[in-house]
């Protein structure tokens, strides 16, 4: 078959991989579109050797039509339409036997440590694959995954209807999470920060009620200015890697101040870098920080709302490019251009 092979650091190109095989209660699908996500970034930049072999296939974000299932599979047919939710948990773990398989000591993901929807052909277990409704475009199959991702966080940050909320980031996840928000949670006041104006105007089209620039303003100080001094109830940290604008502390330490007495933080980004926080701050408000990691569970909740129109996908899907660019589209990604925000291939 014919895949999106990364082969070293940076060097990833259309080449010829080994088709897979399927067991018993797994599903072969031919891959239709896959998103390149901050993951996908982190390792082509080289930045996951110790977990990710090379060559390796990547894509954890797909959708596709089913090919062949294995002998046990009962729920799919040949040119269903699916999606795939690229967790795999071993569910014998203390994490996996409580509930928390997102947070199984063995976590593997599809795309990531194993072949993924860079691939003309998946395998995929089928427990792990959903029914993409006709009235969802391929084009959108991507998007599951992260709007998944945005129901996630908000359920960690327990957040409810008529909350005041911060999101810090207005990159692919913030946004995903930001659309989810403001359709489903009701919140009271959205928030958004960053310092691209591409990216906050999107985020005003998203329902953002207050975009703040953080080269020309200080987050901090609006924040608690449009909140009377109180805080919001909840601060989501979407930023991963960040670039600090001058003067300003790093995002956990903006979400610390941020946050009223009793607030919560969701941190969901995989920055490398360190925080100072002001553990002091955190004890005296009796704050929670908490953390969010892929999925659990939430790929149903997320094709229902895109099958009742209440997302925008294509509001962040910025590039469409065919996996024969495979090496321009992670190059055009890792300029970390501001008007580029969700790049998907087209298998």
């Amino acid at each position: 078959m014919k895949a999106g092979i990364l082969f070293e650091p940076r060097d990833i190109r259309l080449d010829e991989a080994r088709d897979p095989v399927i067991g018993p209660d797994e599903v072969l699908l031919q891959s239709s579109r896959a998103g390149i996500c901050g993951t996908d970034l982190h390792i082509f930049r080289g930045e996951f050797e110790n977990r990710v072999p090379y060559p390796a296939i990547l894509g954890h974000e797909f959708g596709g039509l089913v090919v062949e299932a294995g002998k046990n599979v009962t729920d799919f047919k040949t040119g269903d339409r699916v999606v795939v939710d690229p967790v795999i948990s071993c569910h014998a773990c203390p994490a996996c036997l409580s509930g928390h398989i997102n947070a199984c000591q063995t976590l593997k993901l599809l795309g990531v440590d194993l072949d993924g929807g860079y691939g003309e052909y998946v395998a995929a277990p089928v427990n792990r694959v959903f029914s993409l409704p006709e009235i969802i475009p391929m084009d959108h199959a991507p998007m599951v995954e992260m709007y998944a991702l945005g129901h996630h966080i908000l359920s960690r940050g327990q957040v409810q209807p008529g909350e005041t909320i911060v999101i810090l980031g207005a990159g692919k996840l913030g946004l995903s999470i930001l659309d989810v928000l403001c359709h489903s949670a009701n919140p009271g006041i959205t928030f958004v920060t960053d310092f691209q104006p591409y990216r906050l105007d999107a985020a005003r089209k998203l329902g953002a009620d207050y975009t703040i620039n953080i080269n020309s303003t200080d987050p901090v100080e609006k924040v608690l200015e449009l909140t009377d001094g109180l805080g919001v109830d909840c601060v989501i940290e979407a930023v991963g890697h960040y670039h600090l604008a001058e003067g300003q502390e790093a995002p956990l330490a903006q979400a610390v101040k941020m946050i009223r007495s009793g607030g919560r933080i969701v941190t969901a980004g995989l920055g490398e870098q360190l925080s100072e926080v002001h553990f002091k701050t955190m004890v005296l408000k009796e704050a929670r920080i908490i953390a969010s990691r892929v999925t659990r569970g939430e790929f149903p909740r997320a094709i229902q709302m895109m099958s009742r129109g209440l997302l925008h996908p294509d509001l962040l899907i910025t590039h469409q490019m065919p996996l024969e660019a495979i090496s321009e589209a992670f190059d055009l990604v890792n300029e970390e251009d501001p008007e580029t925000v969700k790049v998907i291939l087209e298998l």
